[in-house]
C-alpha cells in the first residue's frame, strides 16, 4: 500500500531515512510481481491484500492489460464459495466488473459479459445492506453496463447519479472515478464540452485525494485530446447533476441535464 500510495503522489524515491519495513522478511521487492509471489507463498490474505492494491492502481492509471491481469488472478486465487468474503473483495468486485465490461466494449468477447454481470450482480446483493457504502458503487456499474449494452440515455443518468452518490457519501476516489469514467462517456458521444467538464472535476477529485500522478495523467489527455489552452483555471465543484434515489428508477428519474 505504502508503495501504491507513493506511486500515485509520484513520490520518486525513498529517502534513506524513511525507507519502511515491510512484514515480508528479507524479501527483496525487484518489482510488483515480486511482491506478489513472496506475498502468495507466505499468506494468502496478504497476497489477496496487495492484489487488491495492484488492481486499483492498474484501473485508475487506466493501465486496463495490467488491471485485467490482476482481477484474473483474483479470479484465480479467490473467486470461490468456499473461501471466506474479505473485505477486500468489496474493491475486487468493483473493479472486476470495470474491468471486464471495458473489455466487453473492446473485444465483443461474451466471457467477459458473463464476469461483469456476475460482479455487479454481488454488488446488488451487498447493496441491500449498506446502501451508504453501495449505492455510488452500484450505480457505477450500472452505467458501465448501459454503456456496453448501448442504452446512452440510462447511462449517462447513471453516470451522473454515481458521481452526486460518492459526492454525499464522501468517496472521494470513486467520485474520481465515476467522472473520469462519464468524460470518456460522453467524449466517446460526441459531447465534448460535458465531457471536459467531467474530466476537471475528475482531475480535482483526484489532487484532493492526493493522487497527482493520476491527475497529470487526465490534464495531459485532455490536453492532447481538446488542445493546450482547453483547461478552465477553476473547475467547478458543482457539475449540476441528476439524482437517482434508487437503482431501477431511470426512466421516471430522466431529467434535462445542462451541457
Amino acid at each position: 500500500l505504502y508503495n501504491i500510495l507513493r506511486e500515485l503522489k509520484g513520490d520518486e524515491d525513498f529517502p534513506e531515512e524513511e525507507e519502511p519495513s515491510f512484514p515480508l522478511d528479507k524479501v527483496k521487492f525487484v518489482n510488483n510481481d515480486d511482491i506478489m509471489k513472496a506475498a502468495l507463498e507466505r499468506d494468502q490474505a496478504c497476497f489477496h491484500t496487495i492484489l487488491s492494491y495492484q488492481t486499483l492502481k492498474a484501473f485508475v492509471c487506466r493501465d486496463m492489460e495490467s488491471a485485467l491481469k490482476f482481477t484474473d488472478l483474483y479470479c484465480e486465487h479467490f473467486l470461490t464459495e468456499a473461501l471466506q468474503l474479505r473485505y477486500t473483495s468489496i474493491y475486487n468486485e468493483f473493479y472486476e466488473a470495470l474491468i471486464t465490461f471495458y473489455f466487453m466494449r473492446q473485444t465483443g468477447e461474451e466471457r467477459y459479459w458473463v464476469r461483469g454481470e456476475n460482479a455487479l450482480s454481488k454488488m446488488r446483493e451487498w447493496s441491500v445492506h449498506s446502501d451508504w457504502n453501495f449505492k455510488n458503487k452500484l450505480l457505477l456499474l450500472e452505467a458501465e453496463m448501459h454503456y456496453t449494452q448501448k442504452d446512452f440515455d440510462k447511462a449517462a443518468l447513471c453516470y451522473e447519479a454515481s458521481i452526486r452518490a460518492a459526492q454525499e457519501h464522501q468517496f472521494l476516489h470513486e467520485e474520481a472515478i465515476a467522472s473520469e469514467l462519464a468524460g470518456i462517456f460522453f467524449l466517446e458521444r460526441g459531447l465534448h464540452q460535458k465531457s471536459q467538464s467531467f474530466f476537471e472535476h475528475s482531475i480535482k477529485c483526484y489532487e484532493k485525494w492526493g493522487a497527482s500522478v493520476v491527475a497529470k495523467r487526465i490534464e495531459d489527455s485532455i490536453r492532447n485530446e481538446f488542445g493546450s489552452d482547453c483547461m478552465r483555471p477553476e473547475p467547478t465543484d458543482d457539475l449540476r447533476l441528476v439524482y437517482i434515489d434508487t437503482p431501477g428508477e431511470h426512466d421516471s428519474k430522466k431529467r434535462q441535464l445542462d451541457n
